[in-house]
């Protein structure tokens, strides 16, 4: 488990109101390997979590399934994004060392778009953080 640094702290928000700003995407936030947010607080959750409780345990899986994924990096090399294309919304989930960025988006908004739009600037912001 990594502590949460100021350092890394403010550079995960710095990224959260980089992607925010883009009108395609709903909501963004890092969880740690609890599925708890740790950056990005959002202003609401969406409404198709129906409470802010199931919005929650949506956030656990996803924590959890990162964490059963990284048993088979040392295999297949470490999990780059992971993508869920559902009924209302797209969830994308790419990897921070122990902790997950979350990105929920319209349900019609391809990933790799998300994807090549902003993963230069998350490396570049990350170049120099240790996570």
């Amino acid at each position: 488990m990594s502590l949460l640094t100021l350092e890394k702290a403010t550079t995960y928000n710095s990224i959260c109101m980089n992607l925010q700003a883009d009108k395609q995407i709903q909501l963004v936030c890092v969880v740690n390997n609890k599925g708890r947010i740790i950056a990005g607080q959002p202003k609401k959750f969406p409404s198709t979590f129906g409470d802010e409780k199931s919005f929650e345990v949506f956030l656990m899986e996803i924590a959890l399934e990162f964490s059963m994924k990284r048993e088979f990096d040392s295999k297949f090399g470490t999990v780059e994004y992971v993508f869920s294309k559902r009924r209302w919304i797209n969830v994308i989930s790419i990897p921070l060392g122990d902790d997950v960025l979350v990105i929920i988006s319209q349900n019609d908004v391809e990933p790799q778009t998300i994807v090549k739009k902003f993963m230069p600037q998350m490396k570049t912001s990350l170049q120099n953080l240790v996570i």
